[in-house]
């Protein structure tokens, strides 16, 4: 019998544009675009967040990585597909998508509202469970310190669309 692997998440096809670069003070803030394919899917952001601090050159320092989405989150943890799995079940059962949200109810609601808003309630209380807006990874040596098996996940618990992190190195 054939065996086969399950890939829990992919690395997204994503651009990167230089924010701000301030050598002498060790600090590159680049932003990172991609598009997302589902809701609940996972992007595996370490190899990117790497490269990132490779061209930084900073031997000690930290970096910052964060998503500038109300219903995404970033966060440290296993890509292993049945992890995976077994949160975005939970995840569905605590918050399903057709339970009643206020902030989808126009004749309740009158704030930040927009001509072409999503209805999306349920993820932006996903995203107040998952929790994390940001990450701060140490470098040290001008690697990642992060355990054997984290990852950097970037989560998306709306629908799929075109979205961005910020990466932020300081150190020297």
């Amino acid at each position: 019998m054939e065996e086969t692997t399950r890939r829990a998440t992919r690395r997204p096809a994503a651009t990167t544009t230089v924010l701000a670069r301030t050598p002498e003070a060790g600090i590159l803030t680049e932003v990172l675009r991609f598009e997302t394919a589902a809701a609940n899917e996972f992007l595996d952001l370490t190899d990117d967040v790497r490269e990132h601090v490779s061209r930084s050159a900073i031997r000690h320092g930290q970096v910052t990585i964060m998503t500038p989405h109300t219903t995404t989150a970033v966060a440290i943890n296993e890509s292993e597909t049945g992890f995976l799995n077994d949160f975005r079940r939970l995840i569905s059962e605590m918050v399903p998508v057709e339970g009643y949200y206020e902030h989808d109810d126009h004749e309740v609601r009158t704030e930040n509202l927009q001509e072409d808003e999503f209805i999306n309630g349920h993820a932006h209380v996903r995203q107040m469970l998952v929790g994390a807006t940001s990450v701060t990874v140490p470098v040290v040596d001008g690697q990642l310190v992060i355990g054997q098996w984290q990852r950097i996940l970037f989560v998306e618990l709306d629908q799929p669309r075109l979205r961005r992190t910020v990466l932020h190195t300081q150190g020297a």
